[in-house]
């Protein structure tokens, strides 16, 4: 969300292959093999994977970082090479040339080789490395167009699981129309191959076949109960399985579009789950039942949210009630019926997450009901004549906008439009009658119901929170994992289990999370309260401006953001370190626009975050145009997450924020901003002074702090029952999908985001942020402030090549090349009040060795180090240590390596 202090900066910032390979699929490889390509040593030892840089005239490096490509070395015959040249598609390098494996998806022959040509959509990474395995993800569209990405049919993943004698098995999943199918492996392929010397060779492939856990639907038993009259159709859902409904007086067959796991226990029997952006029941209109001039409609209906605008719970009309009837539900949580353009809205609001039943009657009257008992009456001289065509459920038949845009009224900028949505939530037993029921007749069918539900409490489906994390254990490292939000939403995408990343710590109740909800964003969470941020954020300019720059073709005006990535389709997380000395994650989005349009082709950013023992993290941003067009400021600002159900002042106060500079006291940032003043305000160390145990803070490397306003916040959601003092919060991210970067929350119903405000970058498109959790407050923090602002030096006495240690900001490291003559590192560190030691990390490259050495600290065995070996860039090995200590004046620190210790 773009904030004020964003819209300053950042409005002047731009000034700125479809067939197989020829041969035959079977012997999965290319027709051709190429001579041996410069840089790959066909014969270097040892068995391991790493990430790099591939370099070749063909690949745009322009939009690519040190992290972009992955090889795989197997000892003595060659390299597998997972390449930005070949769209990701591995090739086998060997003394003899070089050979991609053979395509199992269709990729047009016009594209073959780089089919993705700026990898838009194409991304692969180390899951897992051993001394005997390793594990490759390989996620890419055949066709590498948005549109198709959305499609669950478009994307496709494969598992290349590798072993050190160069045994190859390649589990190829492609994507699914619907989530059964894809967790029961459709279409997959199990292939087989060996790397060798003289290349693939003695390929071979099955179907694949995944386990698939049988449905439980957890059924409420049938209800057996009265009807007030004979229906003209009545919807039972009681189906419990398959894609279709039937009308259980007519036998009209409803068809259901949808991603699939759609059925739940109901009120009776099953019922009908809707995710409210593609699920729909489809009745044709010849199958029908005629409407006479009086109708009802009865139902139940468990609302997961309140829609974005107008969601139909049942209809059959063109747009919403102006042609034909339409009965559902607004976007605050209302009844609502309209019948050829006259319309009636409920008194009361529909409770969420229980089962409630919801009817009308329509005569010479109108009448809403809930829950038994009339609502709303109104005398309308409705007319019930219904176009050609189909009676739907759940789904809108034409696109609206949602409702409570942030600045969709503002001349020239256009950020909130039309879209298809429907219902999230449940539905059961809908029946149509030809005539209007009376107040009874709706009392007495709800109590048929609500005797069963109350001796048979809903458990039929998981509502909507935020990811739990406390089944991962508490140990520092990363995991890879998927993390559940709630089925509907999760059944949207064919993602694998290795989805999401979660890093952990050994004594802290502390997570840093990157997720799809949040477009694998950077979430630092304690006590279940979700701390996000902002990401490079910028406006796309006018194209008919004659001031915008030639290399920006996208059309439309508006935000390009990681928010907008709302599929995660230019976005994805990778570890590139997971060692118990450090975690380094790499995430990269690009600068689009909610309909998938990039600002321009080399819109791209890589983030890097380094990840520390004690909770620390070193945030690297670097945005690829910055380097040639003075790029952009603004990157950061603290946005709290608020799940479903929870509110603001459940864990904050009006004192959002403590700040501090590297000296001096800290004060109290309070909220509301008086006359909503943004001035920034002097310190770079920032607290969020959450009610919970740990707390969240930032470290910025000079500049102020911005706090944020509540100029732009929502009329809907109060504080401590006033005004809302900060900005938002606002539900179009996380989660939402639907095109919009501005939409205020109207009730605590979606997960939503709200603004505190921003730290200063310390640099232009790129620099790096300091993020922690602390107990303490901002003056407690500025010693490990310093210690990465202003690190104290220090000195190689022997054992580094050159005598020089450099240290690198963007890591909170200091990283040196060991000395091949020397067996013992000796280093100085000249520490003070002014460049404090706190909880260093040496890199030291060209380690040579997999041993992990014992670490010394003023002289004293230092047991708490932890340490760890990483492949490099180059795939040299380098150490990785992480020492637990603080000082303020001289210290040595001695590494002597080859000593079997635990780090």
């Amino acid at each position: 969300m773009l904030t004020p202090k964003g819209n300053l900066v950042l409005a002047i910032c731009l000034a700125v292959l479809g067939c197989k390979d020829s041969t035959n699929s079977n012997q999965g490889v290319a027709s051709e093999s190429k001579a041996p390509q410069d840089g790959f040593t066909q014969t270097e030892k040892g068995f391991f994977a790493y990430y790099t840089r591939v370099n070749s005239p063909d690949i745009p490096e322009k939009i690519s970082g040190p992290y972009a490509d992955v090889i795989v070395n197997i000892d003595g015959k060659g390299k597998f090479v997972f390449s930005r040249e070949h769209s990701y598609r591995p090739v086998w390098h060997f003394t003899g040339g070089s050979t991609p494996v053979g395509h199992l998806a269709d990729i047009p022959a016009e594209v073959d080789v780089r089919f993705d040509k700026s990898n838009d959509f194409s991304f692969v990474r180390i899951l897992e490395q051993t001394d005997k395995k390793v594990v490759i993800h390989w996620r890419y569209f055949p066709e590498a167009d948005a549109l198709k990405g959305r499609d669950p049919e478009g994307v496709v993943h494969e598992i290349f699981t590798i072993t050190h004698d160069g045994s190859v098995t390649r589990l190829y999943r492609p994507g699914t129309d619907s989530i059964t199918d894809w967790k029961a492996g459709k279409g997959s392929v199990l292939q087989t191959m060996r790397l060798t010397e003289s290349g693939i060779v003695d390929v071979h492939e099955e179907p694949g076949s995944l386990v698939l856990d049988a449905a439980d639907i957890n059924k409420r038993a049938i209800v057996n109960r009265s009807l007030p009259d004979q229906p003209i159709a009545y919807w039972k859902f009681d189906e419990g399985e398959g894609a279709s409904t039937t009308d259980s007086l007519n036998s009209a067959t409803g068809y259901i579009d949808s991603h699939g796991g759609d059925w739940i226990g109901g009120v009776s029997g099953s019922a009908l789950f809707l995710d409210g952006y593609r699920s729909a029941v489809v009745v044709a209109q010849d199958e029908i039942p005629k409407l006479s001039n009086s109708v009802s409609i009865e139902a139940w209906i468990n609302l997961a949210a309140y829609p974005w605008n107008n969601a139909p719970i049942i209809h059959q009309s063109k747009e919403v009630g102006k042609e034909g009837f339409y009965f559902g539900v607004n976007s605050s949580g209302k009844l609502l019926f309209t019948a050829n353009g006259k319309t009636l809205v409920s008194q009361s609001v529909i409770p969420r997450n229980q089962w409630v039943q919801v009817g009308v009657s329509a005569g010479n009257n109108v009448s809403l009901f809930i829950n038994g008992i009339a609502d709303k009456s109104q005398a309308l001289n409705i007319d019930l004549s219904t176009p050609d065509m189909p009676l739907i459920i759940g789904m809108n038949q034409s696109a609206l906008p949602a409702t409570d845009g942030v600045r969709e009224g503002e001349v020239d900028e256009f950020n909130h439009f039309s879209s298809l949505f429907g219902i999230e939530g449940a539905v059961d037993e809908i029946a149509l009658y030809n005539r209007a029921l009376t107040a009874k007749e709706f009392t007495d069918t709800y109590n048929g119901f609500i005797s069963v539900l109350k001796s048979d409490p809903d458990s039929s489906y998981k509502k909507r929170q935020l990811p739990d994390l406390e089944k991962y254990p508490q140990k520092f490292g990363g995991i890879y994992t998927k993390l559940e939000f709630n089925d509907a939403w999760d059944n949207m995408w064919r993602v694998t289990e290795n989805e999401d990343i979660v890093v952990r710590f050994d004594d802290k109740p502390i997570s840093y999370v990157y997720w799809r909800g949040t477009s694998h964003g950077m979430n630092l969470v304690t006590d279940n309260r979700w701390m996000s941020d902002q990401s490079v954020e910028l406006i796309i300019p006018d194209p008919d401006d004659p001031e915008t720059p030639a290399s920006v073709f996208n059309p439309i005006v508006s935000l390009a953001e990681h928010m907008s990535d709302k599929a995660a389709l230019r976005t994805h997380v990778r570890m590139i370190e997971n060692t118990p000395a450090r975690v380094k994650v790499h995430w990269r989005y690009a600068a689009a626009d909610v309909f998938d349009l990039p600002v321009m082709n080399t819109a791209y950013i890589d983030e890097v975050h380094t990840i520390y023992p004690d909770g620390v993290a070193i945030r690297d941003v670097f945005y690829h145009p910055a380097a040639d067009e003075g790029g952009i400021e603004f990157y950061q600002d603290f946005q709290w997450l608020l799940g479903p159900g929870q509110k603001a002042e459940d864990f904050l106060n009006y004192n959002a924020v403590s700040i501090s500079g590297l000296t001096g006291e800290s004060f109290d940032v309070l909220y509301p901003r008086p006359d909503n003043d943004q001035t920034p305000l002097p310190g770079n160390i920032a607290v969020l002074n959450s009610q919970t145990n740990w707390k969240v803070f930032g470290v910025s490397q000079g500049g102020g702090f911005f706090p944020s306003s509540n100029e732009e916040s929502s009329e809907y959601i109060d504080f401590l029952g006033s005004v809302f003092p900060f900005a938002g919060p606002w539900n179009h991210w996380p989660v939402a999908q639907i095109p919009s970067d501005g939409r205020f929350s109207v009730s605590n119903d979606r997960v939503s985001h709200f603004a505190v405000g921003n730290l200063e970058a310390f640099e232009y498109g790129t620099g790096s942020m300091m993020y922690g959790f602390t107990q303490g407050t901002p003056t407690d923090l500025q010693g490990l402030a310093k210690s990465w602002i202003s690190p104290p030096k220090m000195n190689a006495i022997k054992g580094a090549d050159s005598n020089t240690v450099t240290y690198i900001t963007d890591e909170r490291a200091y990283r040196l090349t060991a000395s091949k003559a020397a067996n013992e590192i000796s280093l100085m560190v000249k520490a003070s009040d002014t460049n404090p030691l706190q909880n260093p990390t040496l890199v030291v490259r060209q380690w040579g060795s997999n041993e992990l050495p014992q670490v010394k600290y003023n002289g004293q065995i230092l047991t708490e180090a932890k340490t760890g070996i990483i492949r490099d860039t180059d795939g040299t090995q380098s150490l990785i240590i992480w020492l637990p200590v603080a000082a303020t004046s001289d210290v040595t620190i001695d590494i002597k390596p080859n000593l079997d210790v635990n780090g």
